[in-house]
């Protein structure tokens, strides 16, 4: 997830690595945060694959360090297009992920974004059809006491509701208009 956020704002200009930081905390929300330890470590595997290049500027009088500024390679563009696939949108986290590919659509041609848009429908309608197939077997198995099937069924529930708004909002704001 992080590589594609990355290399996606390289796309478009060289950045500094405090840059990434702030971009990053903005793009993840208020309930968490991402640490230095992460974006740091991130950039410097970048940089050892060769999709990014590093170059310092001289030591600030001030604080007596240089700035680090990150530019992508030829081979960070391919990297970044190979990550823009709706492959990658089967983890867990594959509504942050298509939502780092919703800000880089810019960036793709228009058939690879459609392709990404069918991609992102179908992981929806897989959850919408788990939601719905769970929440059967949940209200006719007996190892469920009625409270806790209650719950269970509820959370089901939201996780459907959630998939077929997401969904509504593909369709109404992307793929339709």
């Amino acid at each position: 997830m992080y590589d594609l956020f990355l290399l996606g704002k390289l796309m478009e200009r060289p950045w500094y690595g405090y840059e990434f930081h702030q971009a990053l905390n903005a793009f993840v929300g208020p309930m968490r945060q991402v640490s230095w330890g992460t974006i740091y470590p991130t950039l410097r595997r970048l940089e050892q694959e060769g999709t990014i290049r590093r170059t310092s500027t001289p030591a600030d009088l001030a604080d007596k360090r240089g700035r680090q500024r990150y530019s992508i390679t030829p081979a960070g563009r391919l990297k970044f297009h190979d990550l823009m696939d709706p492959e990658h949108l089967k983890g867990a986290d594959y509504r942050d992920i298509f939502r780092i590919m919703l800000g880089n659509f810019s960036r793709v041609k228009p058939e690879k974004r459609r392709h990404l848009i069918e991609g992102y429908l179908e992981r929806l309608a897989a959850v919408i059809r788990h939601a719905e197939e769970m929440a059967k077997r949940v209200k006719s198995g007996p190892q469920f006491q009625n409270a806790e099937r209650k719950d269970i069924l509820i959370a089901l529930d939201r996780d459907r509701v959630l998939a077929e708004a997401d969904r509504k909002w593909i369709l109404d704001r992307l793929q339709n208009g």
